[in-house]
C-alpha cells in the first residue's frame, strides 16, 4: 500500500511576476481601445504593480506556519482561544469497562493495593444480574496494620457510586483479609554474590511473585513499550500515571511452590533451589499447592519467624536477616513499589508556543509610490496649484477602496485566533486605514467607530462553531433554543453552541455516568434546561408571590372599550396589589407570557389588568393598580415573573430501576414454572419417561422469576433489568407544546445507550410534588415502587 500523502496540486506560483502579468492582461482586454504601451512609465501600470506587490505580501504572510499565525505578542498560543483540547481531555474518558474501574480504584483510593470488578452471573437463567457487579479489594499494608476494613469499603464504594455507569449497580464489596503463608526453602547460590543482597533480591522476589506490584508509567514509557496515544489515554485519566493492562493481574486462588522455584531460579547468582515448602500455621510444610479460601488474599510476612529460607554459599548455610539485609530488602522494595509518574503533563500545553509575526499590521501601498505622485509621507508640495494638490487627493481616495480590502485582509489574518474561539462572536474582522498618510484629510475620525459594524450575521459564527462540535461527533438540533427564545427571550443559539463548546471535555468524558454527571447534564445543555442538582421542581412554587388560586369571594362586571364588550371576573382583595389569576389551569404558564393576552382597563377609580386565554370567555382581573402606568409594569412584571417560573422548574429525574432492586442476599427473590397454557404447576404428575422428559422440555420456557420487592410490591423481575424511567415537569410553557416533548424524549433515545428500556412520565405539579416526596425520602423505595407500579 502507498503511504505517500496525497497532494493537492497547485495551479502554479502566486507570485509577483505572474500576478502582474496575468493582470496586465486582463486590462488589454478590458481597455485595448486606450492607447498606452502598458510600460512602466503608465500611472496605471505603476499601481497596478503596488497592488500586486501588496498581495504578494499578504500571500506571503499567509504562507507562515499556522502554529507562527496563531502565537500572540508573547508567543504562547492560547488553546482556549482556539478551541484546542489536550490528548488528555480528549482522548479519555470516564470508567465504563471493570477494566477502567480497577484503574480508578487504584488510582483514586488510599489502601487498594490490588482490586478486581466481576459481573454477578446467574447459573439459572434469571436475567436480573444484568448491570450488577461484585468488587475484591486487596488493600496494602497500612490497611492491614491498623485494621481500617470498613473505611476502606466505604471509600471504595463512594468512589464506584460517584462513576457508576447509566443503569449499572457495584452491590457487594468485599475487602480481603491477609492470609499468611510461611515459607521454607533452601537455596543454593554462588560464592561470588553478596550473600545478604542475594537473600534480599530472593525474598523481595518471593513478595512480588505471590502479589505483582501495580505500576503507575509515564506517556514516555508506555509509547516506548509499543503502545499508541489512543490506547495510553484509553479509560479514565488518573492523576498519579498510567496502569498497563497487564498489570491487573488475575485474583490468585493457590500459590504454588514450583512458580515461586522458577521465579528465584531466574535471579542472578541462584544455582539451585534445593526445596522450598509451604504452609499455613507454619509447623506442617509441604511442597504441595496451598488453596486461598473465599475472603483472603496470599500474603507472605518476611519478617515472621515461621519462614526459614536458608542460602547455601560455599558449603556455609545462611539464615540471619540482619540489618544489612533490611537495608537492601527494604530499598530493592522502594524501587519497585508503585511510584505516581503523574499524567500533568497531558493537561500542559507547553508546546503551544512559537515565533509571533504581527501579521494582522498592515503598511500603506502609498508609501512606495514614486514621491512625483504626491501621496506619500512628504505629501505634495505646498507651492503645487490647488488642481494639482485636488488631484492628489482624488487618488489617494481612489486608492483607498483597494486599500480597505487589503488592510481587513490582515487584519482577518492577525484575528484567525478569534475565528475559532467559542467566546468571540465575529468572523469578519477590518481594521483602519490609520497607515495612510494624510488619512485625516480624507477619512471622518467616525468612520474608525463606524468601521467594526458590517452588519454581520451569526451564521457564518454558528457554521464554524457547527464545525467544532461536529469533531465530537454532536450535531446539534436548535429547536430547544429556539422555542426557549421565543418563549421566555434572552440567550441566542450562538450563546448556546459557544457555552456547550467551552463545556464538552467534561460533557464527553462523563457521557454516560448517572450519578450528576455528564449523562444528565448532557441532556440538561442539550435541551438548554436550568435544573440546579438536589433542587425540587416544585420548589419554584413556594418562592412565589403569585397567587393561582384563592379564597376571595369573585365579583362580576362588564367593561366597555369602544365596540368590544368585556365580561370580566374579579377575585381581587379590595385595597390589595398583588397578583390573583384565580382559579386558572395550568396552561396560564403557557399562553400567560404573551402580552395578547392581556388588557388594561379602567374600571372606577383604578386601572386592571385583565387577562384571558384562548377558548376562554370571561377575563380575569389579576391586578389592580391606581395608575395605568402602575397597571402596565405590572403586566410586565407578571409576564417575566411567569416565565421565570417556567424557567425554573423545567427539569427532570432519572430513575433507574436497578436501584430499587433488593439486596442479591436478601431472601425475596423466587420464581413459578407453568406449563404451556400458562398454569402454575404445583406438584409432578406421574407421566411415561417419554411424556415427562416431553413436560420438561414444555415447562422449560415457562419459568417465571419474580421478586418480592417490598410486602405489597411483588414484581417481575424484567421490572429492574435495564429499566429507567424519567419523570418530566409537564407545567412550564416549553413543556405544554407536544412537539417539545416528542423533541424531548427522541433526545434521550438518543444519548442512552441501547440496552436501556425508558419509559417517560409528565407529571403536573400535585403529582410531581408526590414524586418529589418519595424521590428525595432514600431510605423509603417503597413509594417510588408505588409510584413506579
Amino acid at each position: 500500500m502507498n503511504s505517500k500523502p496525497i497532494q493537492i496540486k497547485k495551479e502554479g506560483p502566486s507570485d509577483y511576476e505572474r500576478l502582474r502579468d496575468e493582470a496586465l492582461v486582463m486590462v488589454q482586454k478590458l481597455s485595448g481601445h486606450i492607447w498606452t504601451d502598458y510600460n512602466i512609465h503608465d500611472p496605471g501600470v505603476t499601481m497596478l504593480e503596488q497592488l500586486c506587490f501588496a498581495m504578494t505580501d499578504l500571500r506571503y504572510k499567509t504562507g507562515f506556519p499556522i502554529e507562527e499565525i496563531l502565537a500572540g505578542p508573547t508567543g504562547h498560543i492560547d488553546p482556549k482561544a482556539h478551541a484546542f483540547f489536550n490528548k488528555g481531555e480528549v482522548l479519555s474518558s470516564g470508567p465504563v469497562t471493570t477494566t477502567d474501574f480497577c484503574k480508578l480504584l487504584l488510582g483514586q483510593v488510599v489502601g487498594v493495593e490490588q482490586v478486581w470488578i466481576e459481573p454477578v452471573v446467574a447459573k439459572s437463567g434469571s436475567t436480573i444480574c444484568k448491570g450488577i457487579f461484585k468488587v475484591l479489594v486487596q488493600p496494602d499494608e497500612s490497611i492491614t496494620t491498623t485494621g481500617q476494613y470498613d473505611q476502606l469499603k466505604e471509600d471504595v464504594k463512594g468512589c464506584l457510586m460517584r462513576y457508576r455507569s447509566l443503569g449499572e449497580n457495584f452491590e457487594e464489596i468485599t475487602i480481603l483479609r491477609p492470609l499468611n503463608i510461611a515459607i521454607k526453602a533452601a537455596i543454593l547460590v554462588d560464592g561470588k554474590q553478596h550473600v545478604k543482597e542475594t537473600l534480599a533480591y530472593i525474598c523481595n522476589t518471593i513478595e512480588q511473585t505471590i502479589h505483582p506490584p501495580v505500576r503507575f508509567l509515564s506517556e514516555a514509557e508506555l509509547l516506548a513499550m509499543g503502545k499508541t496515544t489512543e490506547e495510553i489515554y484509553s479509560g479514565p485519566l488518573l492523576s498519579g500515571g498510567f496502569i498497563p493492562d497487564e498489570d491487573l493481574k488475575p485474583l490468585r486462588i493457590q500459590v504454588d511452590p514450583a512458580e515461586l522455584i522458577k521465579a528465584i531460579s531466574s535471579l542472578d547468582g541462584v544455582l539451585q533451589v534445593k526445596y522450598l515448602y509451604l504452609s499455613l500455621d507454619g509447623n506442617n510444610f509441604s511442597n504441595k499447592q496451598v488453596r486461598i479460601p473465599s475472603g483472603y488474599f496470599a500474603s507472605v510476612d518476611i519478617s515472621n519467624s515461621m519462614n526459614d529460607i536458608s542460602i547455601v554459599s560455599d558449603q556455609f548455610e545462611h539464615h540471619s536477616q540482619d540489618a544489612l539485609f533490611w537495608n537492601v530488602f527494604e530499598r530493592i522494595k522502594e524501587i519497585r513499589k508503585r511510584h505516581y509518574t503523574g499524567q500533568q503533563v497531558a493537561m500542559i500545553d507547553t508546546t503551544l508556543q512559537s515565533t509571533y509575526r504581527d501579521l494582522g499590521k498592515y503598511y500603506s501601498i502609498q508609501h512606495f509610490f514614486p514621491a512625483i505622485y504626491g501621496i506619500g509621507r512628504e505629501g505634495i508640495s505646498k507651492d503645487e496649484t490647488d488642481a494639482r494638490k485636488a488631484q492628489a487627493k482624488q487618488l489617494k481616495g481612489y486608492l483607498l477602496f483597494f486599500e480597505q480590502v487589503l488592510a481587513n485582509y490582515a487584519a482577518q489574518l492577525g484575528n484567525i485566533s478569534h475565528f475559532f474561539s467559542p467566546a468571540e462572536k465575529s468572523t469578519y474582522f477590518s481594521q483602519s486605514l490609520d497607515d495612510v498618510p494624510g488619512i485625516a484629510q480624507l477619512l471622518d475620525p467616525g468612520y474608525l467607530d463606524a468601521l467594526p459594524q458590517t452588519g454581520e450575521s451569526n451564521e457564518r459564527k454558528e457554521a464554524v462553531l457547527d464545525h467544532l462540535l461536529a469533531r465530537f461527533n454532536l450535531p446539534l438540533l436548535p429547536y430547544p433554543i429556539t422555542l426557549f427564545q421565543r418563549l421566555y427571550g434572552g440567550i441566542s443559539t450562538l450563546e448556546w453552541k459557544a457555552g456547550l463548546l467551552k463545556k464538552l471535555p467534561d460533557l464527553m468524558y462523563a457521557r454516560i455516568q448517572a450519578e450528576a454527571g455528564g449523562y444528565q447534564e448532557a441532556l440538561r445543555q442539550l435541551l438548554f434546561i436550568h435544573q440546579e442538582q438536589g433542587e425540587r421542581l416544585t420548589a419554584v412554587f413556594e418562592k412565589s408571590h403569585l397567587s393561582i388560586t384563592n379564597d376571595h369571594p369573585s365579583e362580576e362586571f362588564t367593561v366597555y372599550i369602544s365596540d368590544e364588550i368585556l365580561h370580566v371576573v374579579s377575585e381581587i382583595p379590595p385595597d390589595e396589589e398583588g397578583y390573583y389569576f384565580g382559579h386558572q389551569p395550568l396552561h396560564l404558564l403557557k399562553y400567560g407570557i404573551d402580552p395578547v393576552h392581556y388588557r388594561i382597563v379602567e374600571n372606577h377609580d383604578h386601572y386592571l389588568v385583565l387577562y384571558k386565554s384562548p377558548g376562554q370567555r370571561i377575563w380575569q382581573a389579576v391586578a389592580r393598580h391606581t395608575t395605568q402606568e402602575a397597571a402596565l409594569a405590572a403586566q410586565i412584571a407578571m409576564i417575566r415573573h411567569l416565565k421565570n417560573i417556567s424557567i425554573q422548574s423545567e427539569g427532570f429525574y432519572v430513575v433507574e430501576h436497578t436501584l430499587l432492586k433488593p439486596l442479591f442476599t436478601d431472601p425475596v427473590y423466587g420464581f413459578r414454572v407453568k406449563n404451556s397454557k400458562g398454569e402454575v404447576l404445583k406438584e409432578a404428575h406421574h407421566l411415561t419417561f417419554v411424556d415427562r422428559e416431553k413436560a420438561l422440555e414444555d415447562v422449560s420456557g415457562h419459568i417465571e422469576f419474580f421478586v418480592m420487592a417490598t410486602p405489597w410490591h411483588v414484581l417481575p423481575e424484567s421490572f429492574f433489568k435495564f429499566n429507567i424511567t424519567i419523570v418530566l415537569s409537564a407545567w412550564p410553557a416549553r413543556c405544554q407544546y407536544e412537539e417539545f416533548r416528542r423533541f424531548t424524549e427522541s433526545l434521550f433515545r438518543d444519548l442512552t445507550p441501547t440496552q436501556y428500556k425508558l419509559k417517560f412520565r409528565w407529571l403536573g405539579v400535585n403529582d410531581m410534588r408526590k414524586f418529589e416526596a418519595a424521590y428525595f425520602d432514600q431510605d423509603n423505595k417503597d413509594k417510588i415502587l408505588d409510584f413506579l407500579t
